[in-house]
């Protein structure tokens, strides 16, 4: 055990070395929901030890053999013609243990291709792709687990190719008697094989930790995710942001007080969730992600950017997912997702 948890400290810690946020980075596909209640939830890291098999992908430590035979599909009618989706399945081998594997894809739809005189050149496609496997260990009386994802990401654009290797490391804590469950994740570890050009880019690397606990006596789980753990100031200083007020006198951007630079940080490493359970065949969530609602807002009108909220219904074995996130005015996507373990479907 000792020898484990240190060489996922030494991963991480090696990530945080050189990772930032902001800038450049490739397969930014990979953060996208991986099913419509992690979209309902804010997109972030999700602590729940249940009967989802969706939420393998993200959390591989929930991996476990009670989940053998699940299978999930998710699918999103995204912006425009681009679509997402994930499908993954859970089996327990009697000797190796229990694995996880999915396929992740984006498709950005079909595109008529011109030269620089204008002419014609034929169509083309454009997406993204990953496949994944998962595998999760129970390492102290089932209380606490560590779990991977490897995955292989490969993505085309016309002519142009690129492929790449990254690892999820997750480790959660369960009490079961409280109901209570702690997860760290580090997720994106890795880097490009072949880029799009001779320059390589930077994977979109997170570091999360998320708290979630179901009350005793009220039907209600909540769940509270710390996300981009590496770095303290996620606040970006753009000089075009109508929100920024400008000194009358000196004509220079007001800076914000020592104490509001503080909670504006601290905010943004926030989302803030809650699922509602009136019965045992329903749940509701919502949630709050500060940061979506600080970069996203616009000046006119900000709306509902920053909130999300979705259902699940549970009926005859199959869990229906459904949920919608305001990460802009622009658009919001629909979000589904099927789930069910085909043991329990066949009995």
């Amino acid at each position: 055990m000792r020898k484990v948890v240190l060489l996922v400290l030494t991963l991480v810690a090696s990530v945080i070395a050189y990772a930032q946020t902001g800038g450049v980075s490739v397969y930014n596909f990979l953060n996208l929901p991986v099913s419509a209640r992690v979209a309902a939830m804010g997109n972030k890291l999700l602590a729940v030890k249940d009967q989802d098999p969706s939420l393998l992908i993200m959390n591989p430590s929930l991996i476990r053999k009670e989940m053998n035979q699940g299978v999930s599909i998710n699918c999103v009618d995204y912006f425009a013609d681009a679509a997402f989706g994930h499908i993954n399945y859970v089996h327990d081998f009697k000797k190796a243990g229990t694995f996880n594997f999915a396929f992740q894809f984006v498709s950005y739809g079909k595109f008529q291709g011109y030269d620089e005189c204008g002419n014609e050149t034929g169509s083309f496609t454009a997406g993204d792709y990953a496949l994944i496997g998962g595998y999760a260990k129970d390492l102290v009386d089932s209380v606490l687990s560590m779990g991977m994802n490897v995955k292989w990401i490969f993505s085309s654009y016309e002519s142009y190719f690129s492929t790449g290797l990254a690892v999820d490391v997750a480790a959660t804590y369960y009490n079961k008697k409280h109901d209570l469950c702690l997860s760290l994740l580090a997720s994106n570890i890795g880097a490009q094989i072949k880029g799009y050009t001779n320059q390589k880019e930077k994977l979109p690397f997170d570091l999360q930790l998320a708290f979630s606990q179901k009350m005793k006596h009220a039907p209600f789980r909540y769940n509270i995710c710390l996300h981009h753990l590496y770095t303290w100031n996620m606040n970006y200083l753009d000089p075009t942001n109508p929100f920024l007020q400008i000194d009358a006198v000196t004509g220079t951007f007001k800076e914000k007080t020592n104490f509001q630079q503080f909670a504006n940080n601290l905010f943004r490493h926030f989302v803030i969730g809650i699922e509602i359970l009136p019965a045992k065949y329903l749940s509701l969530q919502f949630a709050y992600n500060y940061n979506t609602r600080q970069e996203m807002k616009a000046f006119e009108r900000t709306g509902f950017v920053g909130f999300s909220y979705g259902l699940s219904i549970h009926i005859y074995n199959i869990k229906v997912q459904y949920a919608r996130a305001h990460n802009n005015l622009a658009s919001t996507p629909n979000y589904f997702t099927f789930s069910t373990l085909i043991s329990k479907f066949l009995k």
